[in-house]
């Protein structure tokens, strides 16, 4: 899901980092079930800054969480819980 908004509407402290953000940041969250290692996430962070950087955006600019839960936390229509259920098969498993 892609959602542009004027720079006014966005708050991104640096959190103390001196980091200088211009009005082209980019903010992304990923949703994603749990089990990935740090080290794979450090490479996903590190592979999308690299990548945006090569369209002229600064690292400075790039935002990135990753939202972590489980099979049960998912429901992909009709108010059920599809990995939950077994008619979906759990990815990673």
């Amino acid at each position: 899901m892609i959602t542009e908004h004027d720079a006014d509407h966005i708050i991104a402290l640096d959190a103390g980092l001196g980091l200088e953000r211009t009005d082209r940041m980019v903010m992304i969250q990923i949703f994603t079930q749990s089990g990935r290692t740090t080290e794979v996430k450090q490479r996903v962070y590190h592979t999308i800054a690299k990548q945006l950087e090569a369209l002229g955006i600064s690292g400075e600019d790039v935002f990135i969480s990753i939202m972590e839960n489980g099979p049960q936390d998912w429901s992909f229509g009709h108010g059920r819980a599809q990995y939950t259920e077994g008619v979906l098969p759990v990815p990673g498993l």
